[in-house]
């Protein structure tokens, strides 16, 4: 199996066996990763839009509505893209190790232009976290670093107890939804 994951050659039909066209796939990509976040945003806005009444159907159709439809736009570009990404820079590099990682940047920074722009700043610190995961667990696969068991439960507490330290000294550095949230969820100081 570690033989299929880190091929030392790799061509298009590896990354898109289902066609040969590389625009196609981007395509193909970017419709299912769109249509699976239209099922993921949807009630992701949808439900506290509704639960809160927040001004009515009005709201839901000129508010809600809209940024499920850009949120779903920024998950498919970022998938289409890296998927083009991918084979475009192949092309240029050849079979380099850093093309993934080249596509990955590339592909996250276009993206996240489609978001707005006090939304960027959350979107970065997950992709940033993802990052990590991912570059821990290709380091620890290749015995350069150890795998901790359960360490996202680690990491979990690493960002929580981040959280909660702004949260507790510096509440003005929240943002206010996540104010309101944490004091909803464990009350005021």
């Amino acid at each position: 199996m570690s033989a299929l994951s880190k091929p030392e050659h790799f061509g298009c039909d590896l990354i898109h066996p289902w066609t040969p066209s590389c625009t196609k796939s981007a395509s193909l990509i970017w419709w299912r990763v769109f249509l699976a976040g239209l099922k993921l945003y949807g009630p992701l806005f949808l439900v506290p839009a509704i639960i809160f009444k927040r001004k009515g159907p009005r709201f839901i159709i000129t508010k809600s509505i809209p940024e499920i439809i850009r949120s779903s736009t920024f998950l498919g570009t970022y998938a289409g893209t890296f998927n083009a990404s991918i084979c475009i820079f192949r092309a240029l590099l050849g079979d380099s190790k850093s093309v993934a990682a080249i596509s990955g940047f590339f592909a996250g920074l276009f993206s996240i232009l489609i978001e707005r722009k006090s939304r960027r700043s959350e979107l970065a610190l997950y992709c940033f976290n993802q990052t990590i995961e991912v570059m821990w667990k290709m380091a620890a696969s290749r015995g350069l670093a150890f795998y901790i068991k359960n360490g996202e439960v680690l990491v979990f507490m690493i960002a929580s107890s981040i959280l909660f330290y702004f949260f507790q000294q510096e509440p003005d550095s929240l943002r206010s939804n996540m104010n309101g949230l944490l004091k909803f969820m464990i009350g005021t100081n």
